[in-house]
Protein backbone atom coordinates (compact mmCIF):
# COMPACT_ATOMS: atom_id res chain seq x y z
CA UNK A 1 0.00 0.00 0.00
CA UNK A 2 2.88 2.16 1.14
CA UNK A 3 4.08 1.99 -2.72
CA UNK A 4 1.52 2.80 -4.33
CA UNK A 5 0.84 5.85 -2.03
CA UNK A 6 3.97 6.97 -3.02
CA UNK A 7 4.01 6.07 -6.92
CA UNK A 8 0.34 7.74 -6.70
CA UNK A 9 2.20 11.33 -5.15
CA UNK A 10 5.07 11.12 -7.71
CA UNK A 11 2.37 11.38 -10.80
CA UNK A 12 0.70 13.79 -9.47
CA UNK A 13 4.00 15.72 -8.16
CA UNK A 14 4.80 15.13 -12.06
CA UNK A 15 1.22 16.17 -13.48
CA UNK A 16 0.96 19.47 -11.17
CA UNK A 17 5.19 20.42 -12.86
CA UNK A 18 3.47 20.82 -16.06
CA UNK A 19 1.51 23.68 -16.84
CA UNK A 20 -2.07 23.45 -18.56
CA UNK A 21 -1.70 23.55 -22.23
CA UNK A 22 -3.86 26.74 -21.67
CA UNK A 23 -0.83 28.31 -19.68
CA UNK A 24 1.78 26.46 -22.10
CA UNK A 25 -0.10 28.11 -25.30
CA UNK A 26 -0.05 31.51 -23.75
CA UNK A 27 3.67 31.21 -22.82
CA UNK A 28 4.05 30.32 -26.69
CA UNK A 29 2.12 32.86 -27.57
CA UNK A 30 4.09 35.47 -25.41
CA UNK A 31 7.23 33.87 -26.69
CA UNK A 32 5.82 34.78 -30.50
CA UNK A 33 5.13 38.49 -29.64
CA UNK A 34 8.39 38.74 -27.77
CA UNK A 35 10.80 37.62 -31.04
CA UNK A 36 8.78 39.37 -33.61
CA UNK A 37 9.33 42.58 -31.18
CA UNK A 38 13.02 41.62 -31.12
CA UNK A 39 13.27 41.37 -34.96
CA UNK A 40 11.53 44.33 -35.34
CA UNK A 41 13.27 46.35 -33.52
CA UNK A 42 16.72 45.10 -34.67
CA UNK A 43 17.37 43.34 -31.57
CA UNK A 44 19.46 40.53 -33.16
CA UNK A 45 20.76 38.71 -30.20
CA UNK A 46 17.30 39.28 -28.72
CA UNK A 47 15.94 37.90 -31.61
CA UNK A 48 18.54 35.23 -31.94
CA UNK A 49 18.07 33.43 -28.22
CA UNK A 50 14.29 32.19 -29.29
CA UNK A 51 16.20 29.61 -31.93
CA UNK A 52 17.49 26.58 -31.76
CA UNK A 53 21.04 25.70 -32.96
CA UNK A 54 19.75 23.92 -36.56
CA UNK A 55 16.49 25.75 -36.72
CA UNK A 56 15.63 26.28 -40.21
CA UNK A 57 12.90 27.81 -42.39
CA UNK A 58 11.44 29.42 -45.22
CA UNK A 59 11.38 33.45 -45.77
CA UNK A 60 9.61 35.94 -47.00
CA UNK A 61 11.71 36.27 -50.14
CA UNK A 62 10.63 33.11 -51.51
CA UNK A 63 14.53 31.90 -51.59
CA UNK A 64 16.01 28.74 -50.31
CA UNK A 65 15.34 26.77 -47.07
CA UNK A 66 17.56 28.80 -44.91
CA UNK A 67 19.23 26.38 -42.06
CA UNK A 68 20.39 27.92 -39.10
CA UNK A 69 20.15 31.71 -37.88
CA UNK A 70 22.71 33.72 -38.95
CA UNK A 71 23.12 36.91 -36.69
CA UNK A 72 25.76 38.10 -39.22
CA UNK A 73 23.86 38.45 -42.38
CA UNK A 74 20.49 39.80 -40.35
CA UNK A 75 23.52 42.84 -39.09
CA UNK A 76 23.88 43.31 -42.51
CA UNK A 77 20.62 43.14 -44.26
CA UNK A 78 19.42 46.13 -41.70
CA UNK A 79 22.86 48.05 -41.80
CA UNK A 80 21.74 47.70 -45.66
CA UNK A 81 18.18 49.62 -44.29
CA UNK A 82 16.23 45.99 -44.03
CA UNK A 83 13.50 46.95 -41.90
CA UNK A 84 10.26 44.20 -41.22
CA UNK A 85 7.87 46.27 -39.14
CA UNK A 86 4.68 44.22 -38.36
CA UNK A 87 2.21 42.76 -35.42
CA UNK A 88 0.89 39.71 -35.06
CA UNK A 89 -2.81 38.76 -35.29
CA UNK A 90 -4.81 35.47 -35.04
CA UNK A 91 -2.03 33.54 -33.32
CA UNK A 92 -3.19 30.00 -33.12
CA UNK A 93 -1.29 27.85 -30.77
CA UNK A 94 -1.46 23.63 -30.29
CA UNK A 95 1.32 22.32 -27.45
CA UNK A 96 1.93 18.77 -27.78
CA UNK A 97 4.08 18.30 -24.92
CA UNK A 98 7.39 20.18 -24.86
CA UNK A 99 6.60 21.06 -28.98
CA UNK A 100 4.33 23.40 -30.17
CA UNK A 101 2.69 24.27 -33.88
CA UNK A 102 1.40 28.03 -34.42
CA UNK A 103 0.39 29.78 -37.03
CA UNK A 104 -0.78 34.26 -37.37
CA UNK A 105 -0.86 36.42 -39.62
CA UNK A 106 1.64 39.38 -39.94
CA UNK A 107 0.38 42.57 -40.35
CA UNK A 108 2.85 45.71 -41.24
CA UNK A 109 5.33 46.83 -43.61
CA UNK A 110 8.43 45.68 -45.12
CA UNK A 111 11.32 48.23 -45.99
CA UNK A 112 14.03 46.82 -48.53
CA UNK A 113 17.56 48.17 -48.50
CA UNK A 114 17.03 51.56 -50.91
CA UNK A 115 13.71 52.64 -49.15
CA UNK A 116 11.52 51.05 -51.24
CA UNK A 117 8.46 49.59 -48.87
CA UNK A 118 5.56 46.98 -49.16
CA UNK A 119 2.53 47.25 -46.74
CA UNK A 120 0.60 44.05 -46.02
CA UNK A 121 -0.22 40.90 -44.48
CA UNK A 122 1.83 37.59 -44.15
CA UNK A 123 1.12 34.36 -43.53
CA UNK A 124 3.46 32.69 -40.57
CA UNK A 125 3.88 29.52 -39.11
CA UNK A 126 6.32 27.56 -36.68
CA UNK A 127 7.30 25.11 -34.66
CA UNK A 128 8.62 25.71 -31.76
CA UNK A 129 10.22 23.38 -28.77
CA UNK A 130 10.68 23.65 -24.80
CA UNK A 131 14.61 24.29 -24.17
CA UNK A 132 16.01 25.18 -21.04
CA UNK A 133 12.46 26.56 -20.54
CA UNK A 134 12.59 28.98 -23.62
CA UNK A 135 10.27 27.67 -26.29
CA UNK A 136 12.94 28.15 -29.49
CA UNK A 137 11.97 28.18 -32.52
CA UNK A 138 12.89 25.00 -34.87
CA UNK A 139 11.20 25.88 -38.29
CA UNK A 140 9.14 28.36 -39.83
CA UNK A 141 7.71 29.78 -42.79
CA UNK A 142 6.75 33.19 -43.61
CA UNK A 143 4.97 34.12 -47.06
CA UNK A 144 2.57 36.81 -48.39
CA UNK A 145 -0.61 36.66 -48.02
CA UNK A 146 -2.90 37.73 -51.03
CA UNK A 147 -6.55 37.23 -52.35
CA UNK A 148 -5.68 34.11 -54.32
CA UNK A 149 -4.40 32.26 -51.16
CA UNK A 150 -7.45 33.51 -49.21
CA UNK A 151 -8.86 32.46 -45.87
CA UNK A 152 -9.75 34.76 -42.55
CA UNK A 153 -6.86 37.34 -41.47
Amino acid sequence: MRALTTAFGITLCAALAVPPASAQEAEVRAAITESLSAWTSGDVEGFGRFFTADARGFNLDGGALIQGYNAVALRAALAAGFAFTVRPSNIDVKVYGDAAVASAYLVGSITLPGGATQEGTWRYTETRVRQDGTWKIVQYHVSPYTAQTGGRR
